[in-house]
């Protein structure tokens, strides 16, 4: 009777598992066509009266050339009101340009890029800015650097920052400022130069940051800029004499810079019997954190989740918590609690909820290569990128796990990573992830389920949601067979209020957008 009971309640909860209450609404534009197979959505903004500017960036194939942005004026139902191409175009004089990200300042938005200028022997960072009413634009520059102070140059996207060589461009949470860096060359000293502005164009800060150890002996974390737009918080993982010499613990050791107008203050991280693989600082308008992977020592496996709490103004460290994986993921990861090799965590995006709890997010991703050999001696290589496993966690306040959940995905590509990953939001404490799976979700022993392969040819949206008490269930959102073009999922671009999540879909020159609201 016992065992009945016990198969009953068991079949119920299966069944009670995907919910078909999640409330969304979406919207679809009309199917449209443009010159460039390949584009994304850079930014989308309000334009004050009830529709939507959505910038893509665009860049040609193989048999295609060139590079620019779509700027497009959408209705509230996305109909398409307006729009324009701005094509990135520059002197023969002008090289190695890139654009680094984009800034909005009411109707005026601001592309700023940074070019070499083989004339003037230098690099110029420029905000090239027109109004959404007439996209008519005007560049102004923001700084030069002499082409002698830069080492070895590449560019990297907007929004990310490379700690090894090159420029790149941080906006704060708020987009009311941002941030551009540049590796300066130094062969003694990790040497960085960094400009902070608004969003309308004025300087705030123009810092040289040096460390004294070599290059490769400095690795940046992050760079975050403050909600007010007047201080830069720099993390760096060190490798010092000191922490070489260490028994226990990584041999290295985190430090947290920050950077003002007219001060510069550092703090450092460094324990014993745990040590963080990796941290990421959160601002807050009172209090500052850094989160993060941490293992034990002697092991490489992640075993939980670690909190620092500093004061935002004199660094000082006022909370330090390594939080074990809870006995619940354990179980959503391997079917029961045991202590299984857990590696290969890449984040992705932390969320904060009205009441300042996070909900720290992290993807497995791992590359592999193959190598293949033919008789006559030649080879071949391969290499597919892994998706597989979505990890998220909610922190309370004072630093401790309030849940912590294992979504089981298993996804791979050797191409275009667009589909397959995913986005995540939240809103009313409420964590929603979007993925794509090209089949049915596959049901797994001791009440799990996972999230499968997808592709272009079929390609599913799902949302997943997890709500305050660490619960979750999912919903198909579409079926590709009422889709005509399949959604990139990983570059869901999300409304400041964070309860519109926008898609594009692109099938060869095909393209459609998807506004999916919560």
């Amino acid at each position: 009777m016992k065992k009945l009971l016990f198969l009953l309640c068991l079949g119920l909860f299966s069944f009670g598992f995907q919910a078909q209450d999640i409330p969304f609404q979406i919207k679809k534009s009309d199917v449209f066509k443009d010159e460039y197979k390949f584009s994304s959505i850079a930014l989308v903004a309000n334009d004050g009266s009830g529709g939507l500017i959505i910038v893509r960036s665009y860049h040609g194939g193989l048999f295609s050339s060139g590079i620019g942005y779509y700027f497009e004026h959408y209705s509230s139902n996305l109909k398409l009101i307006n729009e324009f191409d701005y094509p990135m175009k520059y002197a023969d004089v002008e090289k190695q340009s890139s654009v680094l990200g984009l800034v909005m300042d009411g109707n005026k938005i601001h592309i700023i890029d940074f070019l070499y200028n083989r004339k003037e022997k230098a690099y110029i960072c420029s905000a090239n800015t027109a109004n959404v009413n007439d996209f008519k634009f005007a560049k102004t520059p923001l700084f030069r650097v002499n082409s002698d102070e830069i080492k070895q140059f590449s560019f990297f996207n907007a929004g990310q920052f490379d700690g090894d060589s090159g420029a790149s461009m941080i906006i704060n949470e708020d987009r009311s400022a941002f941030a551009v860096t540049l590796d300066i060359k130094d062969s003694k000293t990790e040497t960085h130069r960094l400009f902070l502005y608004d969003k309308s164009l004025t300087q705030k800060i123009d810092h040289t940051f040096t460390r004294a150890v070599k290059d490769r002996k400095f690795s940046y974390e992050n760079i975050d800029v403050s909600k007010d737009g007047n201080t830069l918080y720099l993390l760096g993982k060190v490798y010092t004499q000191e922490a070489k010499k260490k028994k226990e613990g990584g041999r290295y050791q985190f430090e947290l810079t920050r950077i003002t107008k007219d001060s510069e203050k550092a703090q450092v991280f460094d324990t014993d019997e745990h040590f963080s693989r990796s941290l990421k600082t959160i601002i807050f308008e009172d209090r500052l954190t850094c989160i993060g992977f941490y293992s034990d020592k002697n092991d490489n496996r992640y075993k939980g989740i670690s909190y620092f709490e500093l004061d935002p103004k004199t660094l000082e460290i006022k909370k330090s918590k390594f939080n074990p994986f809870t006995e619940q993921f354990m179980i959503d990861k391997y079917g029961k609690d045991k202590d299984k090799e857990l590696k290969n965590l890449s984040f992705r995006k932390i969320l904060i909820n009205a009441k300042g709890e996070m909900v720290f997010n992290a993807e497995e991703f791992y590359i592999v290569t193959n190598y293949h050999y033919s008789p006559n001696g030649g080879s071949t290589t391969t290499t597919t990128y892994h998706y597989d496993d979505i990890v998220s966690a909610k922190i309370s306040t004072s630093g401790d796990i309030i849940w912590a959940r294992n979504i089981n995905k298993r996804q791979s590509t050797g191409g275009d990573e667009s589909y397959i990953s995913y986005t995540s939001t939240i809103k009313d404490d409420n964590a929603y992830f979007f993925i794509n799976t090209g089949e049915k979700v596959k049901k797994l022993r001791n009440d799990r389920i996972q999230f499968g392969q997808t592709s272009t040819k079929r390609s599913n949206l799902n949302i997943i949601r997890i709500n305050q008490n660490g619960d979750f269930d999912y919903q198909e959102i579409l079926d590709d067979k009422d889709n005509e073009v399949p959604f990139m999922v990983a570059d869901g671009a999300i409304s400041g209020s964070g309860n519109e999540i926008y898609f594009l879909g692109r099938k060869g020159k095909k393209k459609q957008l998807l506004k999916v609201t919560l």
